[in-house]
């Protein structure tokens, strides 16, 4: 286990400090990481690949402490027509309820707008959006990457 912590480490620290920006954060989820690993190694499961298995655990960890970060500095709540329910930063809160409510106005398809309400509003997975609106994970994933392309397009001119 040594061996491991040795060799990826620092590519690990690297890899989340270029996600968080924040030399503590990254600290964190290198940690987290290392502890995800060493947990599932201890249960003696066969391990084809070790580097696999690292970068899987290392983007699932980044994935969920970016939501719970998301979450926790936006705090919103949302009800049945996507519309902030509690304020705490007035800024932020305007600017996402700006957003969701104008994503009709920036040219998003039927398809990348409601993907985009059920993964960033609803919080469902890729893999349940897939099955609600009857289309492939990929397809799912397109239609976020576009959407999120247009909403940058609109709000970062």
């Amino acid at each position: 286990m040594d061996e491991i912590y040795d060799k990826y480490y620092y590519k690990i620290y690297n890899w989340a400090l270029n996600k968080t920006n924040n030399k503590e954060d990254a600290e964190d989820l290198t940690n987290s990481v290392f502890l995800s690993i060493f947990e599932y190694l201890n249960k003696n499961i066969k391990v084809e690949k070790i580097e696999n298995l690292i970068w899987k655990i290392a983007y699932n960890l980044w994935c969920t402490k970016a939501k719970e970060y998301i979450k926790e500095k936006n705090n919103i709540n949302l009800n049945e027509e996507y519309q902030v329910k509690y304020e705490t930063n007035v800024l932020d809160k305007i600017i996402y309820k700006e957003i969701v409510n104008n994503l009709g106005n920036i040219g998003l398809t039927q398809k990348e707008e409601l993907s985009f309400k059920m993964y960033y509003c609803n919080d469902l997975s890729i893999k349940e959006i897939s099955e609600k609106l009857n289309s492939t994970q990929s397809n799912i994933k397109y239609y976020l990457y576009s959407a999120r392309n247009k909403i940058k397009e609109r709000y970062y001119e």
